[in-house]
């Protein structure tokens, strides 16, 4: 909104804000005790805004700082457009403004008892979609004074979460309130912003097309991935084909996530199972990596429960692919 048009080079993500989509669905309840759509989608409408005001008070706390607490974000252009008189704010407001959502697929089995998968539960999360969209588009139209004085257009934008351990905590403070419930919290983590569901039995292709219909919903970051066995590395036209189809897709940020499992002992490199030791030379010492949330760090075990979770219920869509797979 301030000069930067869609170039991503110099500007970045500030801060986001999350939504915890199924316990607002949780507390809008009708007359006769059923999830009301009609209500969530206002106490929706009334977060986004508060979303909006905790935001604007953390950029410009963030924006209250002394240059020289970050000062290579300007001096090397990680932030671009610092101007000295004008302060932090003149850099800083190229950046986005995130308003996040965790537990899409939770949230419609709550309000319809239905999911992505079925043409009810898409229709749903179109307008809840469509909801955070208009609002961030609103908002970043509105001239907003800041505490330096001056006003600026701020680039509010929806975030489809990748939640790391707030798909924990959330997890966690819903079961204190709710309990367990079948389909929504008999598990530890929520499903991450818009996913379908990990431990949904489709193939690749099918979970691009789903999630396609709603990444463009999205201006301040989303992923899609895809889950594939070891077998991935035998097969590159497969893989490429996959790649294609998501492209095609405009999908614009994929992934594809295979085990990358190593034998600590001997070196030995490829998918070992959790309850398996290593087919070479007979050792437990294993570190397991694995995609979570954008990331291949360290073995997935030093995660939060939520995500180690997660990694358990993941569902290898290349399962699906038959011949095309294992020619």
């Amino acid at each position: 909104m301030n000069g930067f048009g869609q170039m991503k080079d110099g500007r970045g993500n500030i801060c986001p804000v999350t939504i915890i989509l199924p316990t607002l669905a949780m507390e809008s309840k009708g007359k006769v005790g059923h999830k009301d759509i009609d209500s969530f989608m206002k106490l929706l409408d009334q977060k986004i805004h508060e979303a909006k005001i905790m935001l604007e008070e953390r950029f410009n706390y963030i924006c209250s700082q002394n240059p020289s607490s970050a000062k290579f974000m300007y001096e090397n252009g990680t932030m671009r457009g610092y101007v000295p008189e004008e302060g932090i704010i003149s850099a800083m407001k190229h950046g986005t403004l995130a308003v996040g959502q965790l537990g899409l697929w939770e949230t419609l089995e709550i309000l319809a008892d239905t999911n992505l998968c079925e043409e009810k539960g898409m229709e749903l999360a179109k307008k809840i979609e469509q909801l955070f969209q208009d609002r961030c588009n609103e908002f970043k139209h509105e001239l907003h004074k800041l505490d330096n004085g001056y006003e600026y257009y701020l680039n509010y934008g929806v975030y489809f979460t990748p939640a790391e351990n707030l798909c924990y905590k959330a997890m966690k403070a819903f079961k204190k309130k709710y309990g367990v419930i079948p389909k929504i919290s008999d598990k530890e983590f929520f499903t991450n912003s818009m996913h379908v569901a990990v431990w949904e039995d489709i193939d690749p292709f099918k979970k691009i097309d789903i999630e396609s219909q709603l990444t463009g919903y999205s201006s301040a970051g989303c992923i899609t991935y895809v889950e594939l066995d070891g077998a991935a590395k035998k097969n590159e036209l497969a893989v490429e084909t996959i790649i294609n189809y998501a492209m095609d897709k405009d999908i614009p940020y994929f992934a594809i996530n295979v085990p990358s499992d190593t034998c600590m002992s001997c070196g030995f490199t490829d998918e070992i199972p959790d309850d398996q030791c290593c087919p070479v030379c007979g050792s437990d010492n294993i570190q397991r990596l694995r995609r979570v949330t954008g990331y291949l760090t360290t073995d997935y075990h030093y995660f939060n429960l939520g995500k180690q979770d997660e990694v358990h219920h993941r569902y290898q869509h290349s399962r699906k692919l038959g011949k095309m797979w294992t020619r």
